[in-house]
This record gives C-alpha cells, sequence and structure tokens, in this order.
C-alpha cells in the first residue's frame, strides 16, 4: 500500500511568561493550625497543581495506616507543579469570536459557525441536530517550570466585624490561607492535526457530520462560504480552493464507499495553520489577579513517516523543520470516488 506523503501535522513548543495564578482550583479541605490547634478547614484556595491531593497516608505506633488530609503548607512543586488547563487556554485563545452556543436559532446557521477559526480548528458540537466537528488542534496543558510557590495565611484585621455562622460562632473565614506565586515560566506543546484539518465531512454515516446538506447544490454553496472566508484571513496567499464532493475517499480504502464533504487544497491549509500560529503566538490574558502571555513558539512542520517521529519536536527524537519550503505540500488523505 503506498503511504502518504507531506506534511502530517504542524507541531509547536510554546515558552510563557506571567505572574501570578491565573487559573483556581478553588477552596480546599486542609488542616490548619489555628490558636494552637489543628482544625479541619475549607477555606485554604488552591491554583490547580498537576496530581496534588488534598490527602495523605499516616501509620500509627501499631503499624495501622489511615487516610488524612494534608496541611496547607504541604505542596511539593516537583511533584505537583502549577499549571494553566488547555480548556482556559483554547477559551482566550478563540474569545474574539463571541459564537452564543445557547442561542436558539444556532442549529439553523451552522454555516457561519463553520466558516471560523473556532469552527475550523477548535471545533463544535451542535447539540438539536447532533452536528459536530472534531478539533485538528491540540494543546498541552500549559507546566509551570520555575516551581517558586509560596503559601500564604491571611486573616481579616481592622474594626471590620468578623461574620458569623448560623448558629453565632465566629467563620472559618476569618482566616484564610492562599497557595501563591510570583514569577512564573510556563511550557506547552501543540499539534495540528492535517488531517482532520483538511476534510469537513457532511455525512452522518460516520457520526462527523459538521453541517446538514440536502443537496449537492448545498454542498457547492458552503464550499464557495468556506473559499470566501479563508481568503479573507491575513495570511492567505496563492489559489484558495475548497472543493465539495459526493464521495470523498480515505486514501487506501478498500471499500469505494466514501462520504460527501469538502477538501481544502494546501493554500487554504497553509492560511488556516499560519493563522493558528499567529493567534498563539499573540496569545496573552490577565485573569484572576495574575497574568500570562506566550514569549515564543518554535514550529516543526511534520513530514514524518515514522509513528515514533509522530511528536518530535517533544520527544527530541529527529531534527525539526522549522519552515515550509514552497516545494514541501501537505499531505492529502483524501480521493474523489465514483
Amino acid at each position: 500500500m503506498k503511504k502518504v506523503t507531506g506534511i502530517k501535522s504542524v507541531d509547536f513548543k510554546i515558552t510563557a511568561y506571567g505572574h501570578g495564578v491565573v487559573n483556581w482550583n478553588g477552596s480546599t479541605e486542609l488542616n490548619t493550625l489555628i490558636d494552637g490547634k489543628w482544625k479541619k478547614t475549607n477555606n485554604h484556595n488552591m491554583p490547580k497543581l498537576r496530581g496534588y491531593t488534598n490527602k495523605k497516608q499516616i501509620e500509627n505506633d501499631k503499624g495501622e495506616t489511615f487516610e488524612v488530609l494534608k496541611e496547607a503548607s504541604e505542596v511539593d512543586f516537583d511533584e505537583t507543579p502549577l499549571y494553566i488547563s488547555q480548556n482556559c487556554i483554547r477559551y482566550h485563545l478563540f474569545k474574539e469570536e463571541v459564537i452564543d452556543w445557547q442561542h436558539p436559532k444556532i442549529h439553523e446557521n451552522v454555516d457561519a459557525v463553520l466558516c471560523s477559526m473556532t469552527g475550523l480548528l477548535r471545533g463544535y458540537v451542535i447539540p438539536k441536530n447532533e452536528n459536530k466537528r472534531t478539533s485538528p488542534l491540540l494543546l498541552t496543558d500549559f507546566t509551570e517550570k520555575d516551581k517558586k510557590g509560596n503559601f500564604e495565611q491571611m486573616g481579616r484585621s481592622g474594626n471590620k466585624e468578623k461574620q458569623k455562622t448560623k448558629s453565632g460562632g465566629e467563620a472559618s473565614n476569618s482566616l484564610f490561607s492562599k497557595t501563591t506565586f510570583g514569577d512564573t515560566k510556563y511550557e506547552a506543546y501543540g499539534s495540528i492535526n492535517i488531517e482532520q484539518l483538511q476534510f469537513i465531512s457532511l455525512s452522518n454515516a460516520n457520526g462527523q457530520e459538521a453541517m446538514i446538506i440536502t443537496t449537492d447544490k448545498e454542498g457547492k454553496e458552503l464550499a464557495t462560504k468556506l473559499e470566501s472566508y479563508i481568503k479573507s484571513l491575513e495570511f492567505a496567499k496563492g489559489e484558495i480552493k475548497a472543493e465539495y464532493h459526493k464521495n470523498w475517499k480515505r486514501k487506501g480504502t478498500i471499500f469505494a464507499e466514501g462520504q460527501k464533504g469538502i477538501l481544502l487544497n494546501g493554500n487554504a491549509i497553509n492560511a488556516l495553520v499560519q493563522q493558528m500560529i499567529s493567534m498563539i503566538e499573540n496569545l496573552g490574558f490577565n485573569q484572576a489577579k495574575g497574568f500570562m502571555y506566550v514569549e515564543n513558539v518554535e514550529v516543526d512542520y511534520n513530514d514524518f513517516s515514522n509513528p515514533k517521529d509522530m511528536f518530535r519536536i517533544k520527544t527530541g527524537n529527529h531534527q525539526t523543520n522549522t519552515t515550509k519550503t514552497e516545494d514541501e505540500d501537505y499531505a492529502i488523505y483524501f480521493e474523489k470516488g465514483e
């Protein structure tokens, strides 16, 4: 079987800097020393820490093992580093495209959703008519590398009246604590899957119907709208083509049956790839009294033939291609059937 050749993914390594915590995990139940006594409290604010648990195992003098709450200061940032979730990053990457996912008519305007960076790169699900597009964009969490977290104990001060519980006692939030950070440095990785990016399925046979169309004419009209949108992008160059066909087959498929859909040509793919990289390079936001901004993006136009080189920018298994030359093509995974 002849293998598909060309650039199969565009991978990248991201370096970002910031200050403070932008992605909190909320209040955490822990043991806290109050007035000389250990008490169970739930007023410690904990940022998102990879793999952190608020419980630990202890053993008594009889050799019996018990599970108890940790103290707020018991955090190992080497074992449980600070991170910004990829969901948080995705939100800020695409938030300029305001889409009301709860709008009662959204299922009637899926073409408007599809003709956007959100529709083409982030992906979507429209529950009412089960239209969906799987995101070709993979992003890892942004993991903090300097690991300089702090434990801060805080309390109410001044002559303000302290809050009371329903029973009249002093509320536990009169004394609270946080795990905080100063300057931060993050590292993350991402990848754009060319096969998933280049093809927009309009068939419900495989559960990946991006939009409902009933005639070939509607399919061609949608392809024209996609072309117009991609041509409007900052990085659009050359002939941009979005081609509708009623029977696209995945290369190497044994059976002749394909699916109706739209295939993007190399220039259209490249315009979307460059637009996405630019969005990542210019990502920056402040949230929850902290901020983060991307400093550098290293890119690899990956034409791997061996699966172990699939994400070589992360593993370092192979030399990367940092630029795409004009004679290098993106891999095309689909061909017309009868």
